[in-house]
């Protein structure tokens, strides 16, 4: 996946990639910055909207009123996409969740070992990813590489006004509407 959001960014950037067959040293500077923020454009992307493919769920659990209570099975959470009930006091350290409260009745967060399989190219993860995902990469690979490749702001705006708009598109589409009746009981 890394290699076709790399070549979507080349064709949107008008550089003429085709393989990237890399012969010896010869890489164009274009390939160069591509590959070097890639990773960086799939964590940006898988962070920035509530894919379902993106988002583990753990739900009933029993805590605590007055003191925090580790899941011990979260030890992947980068960042919470949806808390119920929305009033518990919740934080995340070395990617592990605690909540404060007598009941978490369900929380939705963005995992490590998911964005991991995917920048390995893990192909049961990468077949869930849909083409707005790839094409939202890409766009915001272009927004990091864009300046440095052509010294046009112009130029780069352009495609950061792109990748906001498929955002908006993509952030309607994927909303988790997981709202239940907020007991407010701590």
């Amino acid at each position: 996946m890394k290699q076709e959001i790399i070549r979507k960014a080349l064709v949107l950037l008008g550089v003429n990639s085709g393989s990237l067959e890399r012969s010896g040293t010869k890489t164009t500077k274009a390939e160069n910055l591509c590959e070097e923020f890639a990773g960086n454009s799939i964590e940006e992307t898988f962070l920035v909207a509530k894919w379902p493919f993106a988002l583990k769920l753990i739900s009933g659990i029993n805590g605590h009123p007055n003191n925090f209570t580790l899941l011990d099975n979260v030890n992947d959470c980068m960042k919470v996409a949806v808390i119920s009930p929305s009033n518990l006091e919740w934080y995340i350290e070395a990617e592990k969740f605690y909540f404060k409260g007598k009941r978490l009745d369900a929380v939705f967060y963005y995992s490590r070992e998911i964005l991991q399989h995917l920048i390995d190219n893990d192909r049961n993860y990468i077949q869930q990813v849909p083409e707005s995902f790839r094409l939202l990469c890409s766009l915001s690979l272009v927004g990091q590489v864009g300046f440095a490749l052509y010294s046009d702001s112009l130029f780069v705006e352009s495609f950061r006004k792109q990748y906001l708009l498929k955002l908006d598109e993509v952030r309607r589409i994927y909303s988790v509407d997981y709202n239940l009746v907020n007991s407010g009981e701590l």
